[in-house]
């Protein structure tokens, strides 16, 4: 029988420098794959696809993470802090039934 790795929405409060929420996305992703999960990081995902140049780049950004979380399993919430985002975020993963947790939460400890 083939075991499908558990797909989990990576969301956060990401910092303003690109360079720094890249750095952060990073991080969490790494520790969930370490647990034995698939992280998608819209962070990540779209990194470069979407300039400030392309019209409305923000409302299309936004449609595809919802795709993508949507799709997924888990939501897992990153970092200390929420924001509007992190709250948007939730409420559409309760909506789809998937799974909402932290990283603290989906971490084991030896």
């Amino acid at each position: 029988m083939s075991r499908t790795i558990p797909r989990a929405y990576v969301s956060a409060a990401w910092n303003e420098n690109p360079v720094v929420a890249r750095d952060e996305a990073v991080k969490y992703c790494t520790a969930l794959v370490k647990e034995g999960y698939l992280p998608l990081c819209p962070v990540l995902a779209f990194d470069g696809i979407f300039t400030a140049d392309v019209e409305d780049a923000h409302k299309r950004r936004r449609e595809m993470s919802e795709d993508l979380l949507r799709r997924s399993r888990f939501l897992v919430i990153c970092g200390e802090a929420r924001n509007e985002e992190v709250e948007d975020d939730i409420a559409i993963a309760r909506k789809a039934k998937v799974i909402v947790t932290t990283l603290k939460g989906v971490i084991s400890y030896e």
